[in-house]
């Protein structure tokens, strides 16, 4: 199942080799599913603030200062009616100061009266949503197909498929489609998921080969042995 070169193509993939892959890393979800309270939370502000939260910090990290921010602010105008040194000493345990400016630029842009949660189509004109972000609310809130797209999908369906990546890889447009043509039309919410959580846990920088249930389709595990 390998594809080498500078990009990936699956048209040499059988389909029924790309159904397998999409079948075992739901089935691991399953038994491995992460319980993050803004995985089943309804409120689409408090499910944004997450992933700005979740950017560049593992989410164990992230899960103290979430659960105390959701509870002080259980909406956008409860948020917004607070202070902004307040706010900014909520979030340093985070760190990086520049994603605490972004959430209080989002809570003012939310608290202006817009509308844009609703507005699929608007997302990406929030403070702090690209490309991930608006794809991760679409298909877990939204039930909208559309796939992860970040370094770590990068990383796995480089190794699966075999194919050359940069720093850019991410923001390429043959890679948004690749992954898009990985997503399953069904179960994409679980499939989304069990990639997150798959990539944090086994397929990491260092991968856990030895538990991995991809192994028999990896050209990276091939070439290793």
């Amino acid at each position: 199942m390998s594809v080498r070169g500078r990009t990936a193509d699956l048209n040499g993939v059988p389909l029924e080799e790309i159904r397998k892959v999409q079948e075992r890393l739901v089935d691991w979800g399953k038994n491995n599913y992460s319980e993050f309270p803004w995985r089943s939370t309804s409120n689409l502000f408090h499910a944004l603030v997450a992933e700005i939260m979740l950017q560049r910090t593992r989410a164990e990290q992230v899960l103290v200062v979430y659960e105390e921010f959701v509870k002080k602010y259980p909406t956008v105008e409860t948020a917004a009616m607070e202070s902004p040194d307040n706010l900014r000493k909520l979030l340093r345990p985070l760190g990086l100061r520049w994603r605490t400016e972004m959430i209080l630029e989002l809570v003012e842009c939310l608290a202006s009266g817009t509308n844009i949660l609703v507005r699929r189509d608007e997302f990406s004109k929030l403070p702090g949503v690209g490309l991930y972000v608006k794809n991760i609310l679409l298909s877990t809130k939204l039930d909208v197909k559309a796939p992860v797209i970040d370094r770590n999908a990068v990383r796995l369906w480089s190794r699966i498929f075999g194919f050359n990546v940069d720093a850019e890889t991410q923001k390429k447009k043959w890679f948004v489609e690749l992954a898009g043509r990985l997503t399953p039309n069904n179960d994409f919410k679980q499939f989304n998921f069990a990639l997150l959580d798959f990539t944090r846990n086994v397929c990491r920088p260092k991968p856990k080969c030895s538990i991995c249930p991809l192994t028999s389709f990896c050209s990276y595990f091939y070439g290793r042995k």
